[in-house]
């Protein structure tokens, strides 16, 4: 797809389970690896007949991997990494999925703000949960464990009526950002007019 429409999209996860590979892209080192996770495993399993790849047309700066918890060049082709992890020795603050391009930039860019703040909080980057389930139990276990996802909230330039991972804490949704809060379609403008309007500026998001 390539314009910011925020329910159309979600008819490609209707799909039969296991048939589909759904790839969310936010920077340009992540869609080699993903897109050819995807297609590695379809040739293997004879299971899988499409793989759908979204990705943003905004031109924005190549994320530094050498700040993220995750350093992995090639880590979209695992579904999920690590963006930030927990400081030792602090309070923990719970866990944030971010799933999306400005949802994803915007987020990292505030990473110093929130620290200032004392907001100590892992930050897990959600490329394609399709791909996240093909990973061993103990990546998952590592990456979201049960404690965690009783204790998360989502930042997305999807809707609510879709979290990126299943099985989340009943109280994910309430606390959770997405482009659609207000249960409405976004309309246009300039690109910082529509990020604004999905609440997936900076501000929005601190």
């Amino acid at each position: 797809r390539s314009h910011f429409g925020i329910f159309a999209p979600q008819v490609w996860t209707l799909f039969p389970e296991g048939q589909i590979i759904n790839l969310y892209l936010w920077d340009y080192n992540d869609v080699a690896p993903a897109y050819f996770a995807a297609l590695e495993h379809a040739s293997r399993t004879k299971v899988v007949g499409v793989i759908v790849i979204h990705v943003a047309r905004p031109d924005i700066p190549v994320a530094d991997r050498n700040k993220f918890a995750d350093t992995d060049i090639k880590a979209a082709s695992k579904g999920c990494y690590l963006i930030r992890d927990f400081e030792a020795n602090k309070p923990r603050h719970g866990t944030v999925l971010v799933q999306g391009s400005s949802s994803t930039v915007n987020l990292v860019k505030i990473i110093p703000r929130l620290e200032q703040e004392g907001i100590n909080i892992r930050i897990v980057s959600v490329i394609s949960e399709d791909l996240f389930r093909l990973q061993s139990k103990e990546y998952q276990n590592q990456i979201l464990p049960f404690s965690q996802r009783l204790d998360c909230m989502v930042v997305s330039t999807m809707t609510k009526r879709l979290m990126p991972l299943s099985n989340l804490g009943p109280l994910t949704k309430q606390y959770s950002i997405t482009s659609d809060w207000d249960d409405r379609w976004r309309t246009g403008g300039s690109e910082s007019d529509v990020i604004k309007e999905a609440h997936m500026d900076e501000e929005s998001i601190l």
